[in-house]
């Protein structure tokens, strides 16, 4: 892939060489105040591209993924196949949801700004994040992006589950949550009756063998 293979070995040049091009902004687990910051100003279009997207990922960003949607913003998820299997609620959380290997995590914003992950980890493990709104750079990584784009396969194409009904998901996270139907009914504004309905509904979407096999799977552990 020319234009991916391009913008990786510009990364890598540029964070090597200190180029200020790149701004260092932590790493991708702590990096979400910068892209608060970068959600706040976006106002066409969101691109997104992870190994995996779990459900901490999904609470992390519920917020910004809320506002995304409320603006009516262009959305494009890109997942590896391995890491949407390994986390069932991938296409609950990513509606636009392609698959593709992923040989770098990629955010592009209205096109005009990017963060995207450093080739090389930083001494505790973690992949440093690195912050772009250099036209030149920017240019790369939608160029990328979009190359990706086109060679990735929509979820119904490999085997995914179809995404939960807004009800069953909200149950299904309070699964996760360790929460009673009781407290779920609660918390949904709904009867008991109708969240053990919902759970079971989860319960047969996974495959699981029980309740506590379903959590297991939702975690990704089962």
């Amino acid at each position: 892939m020319p234009e991916l293979d391009t913008f990786v070995a510009l990364v890598a040049r540029l964070t090597r060489a200190g180029d200020p091009r790149l701004v260092h902004v932590g790493d991708t687990a702590s990096g979400r105040a910068h892209l608060e910051v970068v959600a706040a100003r976006t106002t066409t279009s969101v691109w997104n591209m992870q190994r995996e997207y779990g459900v901490s990922m999904e609470r992390a960003a519920r917020t910004l993924n809320a506002g995304t949607r409320a603006a009516g913003l262009e959305e494009r998820d890109v997942v590896s196949l391995r890491g949407a299997q390994h986390h069932p609620l991938t296409t609950t959380f990513c509606p636009t949801l392609r698959i593709h290997s992923v040989p770098l995590l990629l955010l592009v914003a209205d096109r005009r700004e990017v963060v995207v992950s450093g080739p090389e980890a930083m001494p505790d493990g973690s992949l440093p994040a690195w912050a772009s709104d250099d036209p030149g750079v920017v240019a790369h990584a939608v160029r990328a992006f979009e190359e990706i784009w086109s060679a990735a396969r929509p979820w119904s194409e490999v085997g995914l589950r179809p995404p939960l009904p807004p009800r069953r998901r909200e149950v299904a996270l309070g699964l996760l949550s360790g929460r009673s139907d009781r407290e779920i009914a609660q918390e949904l504004g709904t009867s008991e009756r109708t969240v053990s309905a919902e759970v079971r509904a989860v319960v047969d979407w996974l495959g699981a063998r029980n309740r506590t096999h379903a959590v297991a799977m939702l975690v990704g552990a089962g």
